[in-house]
């Protein structure tokens, strides 16, 4: 599955950070938890330069805890970064975050004369925005739950200590890794239009089979054969045994057009939101790299 999509308003976002850059003291990237790689723009690396960076694991109530732990240790070993588990939607850990910019520019001569200036950086959808709503205490920044929602530099003073400057989510031109494009599009950062929904829907349920099968039957019933490590040496007969029983379960919700056909559009964007929204359950979409 290959996914390709940068519109023009990113390539904004590129010059207004080059262009910020000297004026910012840390950058705070924001990542989604279930995802941390696939959501950690590597254009981001070259475009702060040397500057401290703060990974935001966002999301936490979304994702799988045990995975967590061993990616907030992985991160904590990068130069220049640290790490920090939040959930905007909970409020959960955000008090944190300025401990955790006071230890990364304590050392710095301004440090105590002015405000921290901090920039939020991150791709589309992982909670830029409703992070600096949360920080601020009220409605600053316009959220939507899709892609592409901001589209300007959006500054807010936080309180005596912190500055915050918002910047529209930035992709990149091309994933090399077909599966980083996948992970992105199932988590919301890319608009759903550019990708199937049976696709996704296809490629979600192989991913919770072979990476959670015990949850396969929680989520989908017994009768979900197709979650068998057998049947995916034959991938014909892995999907055949996937369509059928997504369709069984697709009637047994009602969700049927004239005829009583089963309407595949409504059940997959059913099964892709209660994925996003945590529904299904808590998982991990990746685990840290090896060594």
């Amino acid at each position: 599955m290959d996914v390709q999509w940068f519109p023009g308003h990113m390539l904004k976002t590129q010059r207004l950070i080059q262009e910020s850059r000297d004026k910012v003291d840390v950058f705070l990237e924001v990542v989604d938890a279930r995802a941390p790689l696939a959501t950690a723009n590597p254009l981001l690396l070259s475009l702060i330069g040397d500057k401290p960076r703060i990974v935001l694991l966002n999301k936490t109530d979304l994702c799988d805890s045990h995975v967590l732990v061993r990616w907030k240790a992985w991160f904590d070993t990068q130069p220049q970064t640290t790490s920090l588990a939040i959930s905007c939607k909970e409020r959960k850990n955000l008090p944190a975050l300025r401990k955790v910019t006071d230890a990364v520019c304590r050392s710095r001569k301004w440090y105590g004369l002015r405000r921290v200036r901090a920039m939020i950086v991150g791709v589309p959808n992982v909670g830029k925005s409703t992070l600096l709503n949360a920080l601020a205490g009220g409605y600053k920044a316009s959220t939507a739950p899709k892609p592409g929602h901001t589209r300007g530099l959006q500054r807010v003073n936080v309180d005596d200590h912190l500055d915050l400057l918002d910047t529209p989510g930035i992709l990149w031109h091309k994933f090399e890794d077909p599966a980083v494009g996948v992970r992105l599009a199932l988590l919301g950062s890319i608009k759903d239009e550019i990708l199937s929904a049976l696709d996704l829907v296809r490629e979600l349920c192989r991913f919770l089979a072979e990476s959670y099968p015990k949850s396969v039957e929680r989520i989908f019933g017994p009768e979900a054969v197709w979650a068998y490590p057998a049947l995916f040496e034959s991938n014909p007969a892995w999907e055949t045994a996937l369509w059928a029983q997504l369709e069984v379960w697709g009637k047994k919700r009602g969700m049927l057009k004239h005829g009583g056909h089963v309407d595949w559009d409504r059940l997959s964007q059913s099964v892709l939101s209660d994925f996003r929204t945590g529904k299904m359950g808590h998982f991990s979409l990746e685990v840290p790299p090896a060594g």
